[in-house]
């Protein structure tokens, strides 16, 4: 997954991961003995983020456990495809709570230890769903234009403490097993993208040599 290969890379470049799942404890276990026999260090956090308490405690933990947050990577998403005229209203608010309230709540949490750091880097993850318009995916391509807008207006606001705020905007990320010989003859470097792309770029965001970039939106589509 996405998600698992952004800790990893983070983890290989020294980074002390706090790996969140939302219910499935033995899936984020499982990324952080991958990190520890790597010689790194990792920890699990269960938390939904769409509730502030659980938020906080997550933020609260990884506190307790490294002494600081210098870097948040806001990746949980909803992706449902329905059309607009059948739209289900609970799904449309899930999508918003998990991709946009989530996203939110997050970056509550990391700020203020941030603040005192007078350091930190927060990736935001959209897609170029945020600009580009596809059928069935209204409530998807919504959320991340809003997350582009979010960006934006939160590089202003944190950048006088310190704080850069990017969002990263993926085109076809072939993640799923099995998916990767799948045809990408629309993509003009002639593949998809995969996991390690957007954890690489991650990782490079959330570094020092991308100290001078704050509210870009980074366009990652294979051309």
């Amino acid at each position: 997954s996405i998600g698992r290969s952004m800790a990893l890379e983070l983890a290989d470049a020294g980074c002390a991961v706090v790996v969140n799942v939302r219910t499935n404890r033995a899936e984020g276990e499982g990324v952080v003995k991958e990190i520890e026999k790597m010689g790194g260090r990792a920890m699990v956090a269960v938390a939904d983020v769409i509730d502030p308490k659980a938020v906080n405690a997550m933020a609260e933990a990884a506190l307790k456990k490294f002494g600081r947050i210098d870097y948040l990577v806001n990746n949980a998403a909803l992706h449902p495809a329905e059309t607009i005229d059948h739209h289900d209203l609970h799904t449309w608010r899930e999508t918003f709570r998990v991709n946009v309230d989530g996203m939110l709540l997050c970056c509550q949490a990391a700020l203020a230890p941030m603040r005192r750091q007078k350091k930190g880097a927060i990736v935001n993850m959209g897609s170029i769903s945020g600009t580009v318009s596809y059928a069935g995916g209204a409530a998807y391509a919504a959320t991340k234009a809003a997350i582009a807008q979010f960006t934006k207006v939160l590089a202003l606001e944190a950048g006088p403490h310190g704080i850069t705020v990017n969002c990263i905007a993926p085109g076809t990320i072939r993640h799923r097993p099995g998916s990767e010989g799948e045809s990408a003859s629309h993509i003009p470097i002639g593949r998809a993208g995969t996991p390690m792309d957007v954890a690489r770029l991650v990782s490079y965001i959330a570094s020092d040599a991308a100290g001078y970039m704050s509210g870009a939106v980074i366009t990652l589509d294979g051309g």
